[in-house]
């Protein structure tokens, strides 16, 4: 057995586990912190104490670098959110350096995720039984740990295609402390696939609810099935979309109707670990790291105790991509005229203005903001939102109507439209949620996606989308995103301030003559954005990454 300095691994679950304190108060959770560098023997005495490691698994402290400065990066590059400055910026124009320093925090936030995990599952089992506790115990404990460790997997081989499959917690990517080659992405599927299998096998169907269960690796399961699926090499493509169906299906099947879940609250504190989450960051008021940074990183200026999100806004592709009748705009983007009686409650709700300047309310390029996320001041939310970027609010890594949309996908496979009834009628229910009338047969692939885009706009899933789109398209995915216009902004040509609440006082600028940042053309999306660079202190740390990549061998 193994023997390293177990403390980091058992504390962070301590302290990022406080993230779940609807079992037990912080205090008295902080309380149980074992002795210095306590032997894994001493430890896992019994099943609870296993659970209680697992539970940071799901902390948004374990998550953090992923979460607060990588991962919502990918709602630019996918054309959702407009947002053109520095490095951040980079990933609107889908042009970025390894230099940029979200490519590293991304790229350790993921692996910092596995080293727990790989922690759990090399070093728990023995000590455990050593210790007389119960196999039923250590296998879920297991279970949880892989499947997890299979969600990063599927993450990190989306965002930079091969990358190494590290399984020995003594050596962290994150830690920059290894040189090891890359893997090749198909053999990194197979590791999560045969990670999220496990899971799906030895997981309970129901368990504390911010836990993996066995509908999570399920869901997952397809997600991986349909994106394998969707690279025109592979060689069982049929066969992979048929498992997705399966698994989509007791996914759905298992669960509530997706339309008796209001989509409108979905974002708030209280849907924390309610029906539509099947897997999320856990997100608490404990200080930076520990909660939702979205309410400070996205919001408009007077929205929140803390805030620099007035630059940013939904895009005007997105804007047109919803109707009139779309009742999920209103909770994915502020525009004019949309009101909020949960934000500023104490003046009676909150009703959008393009411009306010006794609020301080300043006009962005795409004359909206962003909603989906944001509660607004702390005292709009009971229980209070954090001085350092930490609301309360869980960030979805998976939800229901994800598996709606996956079960369509499958059942459409390497076709272009489907006329199965069963799937478009799953698509319609998530539409019928959203106060929209159905799809009618034949449903198309890019009808599909339009409906994903409406569905998960600046929840960091539509880029997923783009990239299934990629394997089986590369030109078709390209032209996709550069057909969103991102040159295009409103440009205010009004006289004075007063006239700045005026819509009709702006006009949509198409180039630099007419006052816009950009001219058609000058962002240009390719083949090169659709994977990402390995950030360069990795490389300098680990130059065999630099090298081909291999086959993942096993142990």
């Amino acid at each position: 057995m193994a023997t390293i300095s177990f403390r980091p691994y058992i504390l962070s679950s301590i302290l990022g586990a406080a993230a779940l304190m609807s079992l037990t108060s912080c205090e008295d959770f902080l309380e149980v912190t074992p002795q210095d560098k306590p032997a894994i023997e001493v430890y896992y005495t019994n099943a609870e104490r296993i659970r209680q490691n697992t539970m940071a698994l799901y902390s948004a402290w374990e998550w953090k670098d992923y979460m607060m400065n990588f991962q919502w990066k990918f709602d630019m590059l996918a054309g959702d959110m407009f947002y053109t400055y520095g490095e951040e910026g980079q990933f609107y124009f889908g042009n970025f350096s390894n230099a940029n320093s979200y490519l590293n925090e991304g790229w350790k936030g993921l692996y910092n995720v596995i080293g727990l995990a790989n922690n759990i599952i090399n070093d728990m089992p023995d000590a455990a039984r050593e210790n007389g506790v119960d196999e039923s115990a250590i296998t879920q404990g297991l279970a949880e740990a892989r499947c997890i460790r299979g969600v990063c997997y599927y993450l990190l081989s989306q965002y930079w295609g091969d990358v190494p499959v590290i399984t020995d917690g003594s050596g962290l990517v994150g830690e920059n402390n290894f040189d090891v080659p890359r893997n090749t992405r198909k053999s990194v599927y197979r590791f999560a696939e045969a990670d999220l299998d496990f899971a799906a096998k030895n997981l309970p169907a129901s368990d504390d609810a911010f836990r993996a269960n066995r509908y999570t690796a399920l869901a997952y399961l397809a997600k991986l099935h349909v994106t394998m699926a969707a690279h025109t090499d592979c060689a069982d493509r049929a066969s992979l979309y048929a498992s997705a169906v399966r698994e989509a299906d007791e996914v759905i099947t298992a669960n509530p109707d997706i339309k008796s879940i209001d989509y409108s609250t979905l974002f708030d504190k209280e849907a924390n670990n309610g029906p539509e989450s099947l897997l999320a960051i856990q997100c608490m008021v404990y200080g930076y790291g520990y909660g939702n940074p979205r309410n400070c990183a996205w919001s408009r200026q007077s929205l929140a105790d803390q805030s620099w999100g007035n630059g940013k806004g939904p895009t005007i592709s997105l804007q047109n991509l919803y109707d009139s009748h779309d009742l999920r705009a209103r909770n994915v983007f502020m525009a004019e005229g949309f009101t909020y009686p949960g934000i500023e409650r104490s003046k009676g709700g909150y009703t959008y203005e393009i411009y306010n300047e006794e609020r301080g309310d300043e006009a962005n390029e795409m004359l909206a903001h962003i909603k989906k996320y944001v509660l607004g001041h702390s005292s709009d939310v009971e229980g209070g939102i954090g001085g350092s970027q930490d609301a309360p609010n869980n960030i979805y890594l998976l939800r229901l109507a994800d598996v709606y949309f996956t079960y369509a996908e499958a059942v459409m496979g390497t076709a272009d439209a489907t006329s199965d009834q069963t799937a478009i009628d799953r698509v319609n229910a998530v539409r019928a949620r959203a106060g929209l009338a159905g799809y009618h047969a034949p449903m198309s692939w890019r009808q599909l996606i339009d409906e994903r885009r409406r569905e998960f706009a600046m929840e960091s899933q539509n880029w997923f989308d783009v990239l299934r789109w990629w394997y089986r398209d590369p030109q078709g995915a390209v032209d996709y995103l550069n057909g969103m216009d991102r040159h295009e902004m409103y440009v205010f040509q009004g006289s004075n301030d007063t006239e700045r609440n005026d819509r009709d006082k702006y006009i949509l600028a198409t180039s630099r003559a007419e006052g816009g940042q950009f001219d058609a053309g000058d962002i240009t999306i390719t083949n090169s954005s659709m994977v990402m660079p390995i950030p360069a202190t990795v490389i300098t740390a680990a130059p065999s990454l630099s090298g081909e990549a291999v086959e993942y061998a096993g142990e």
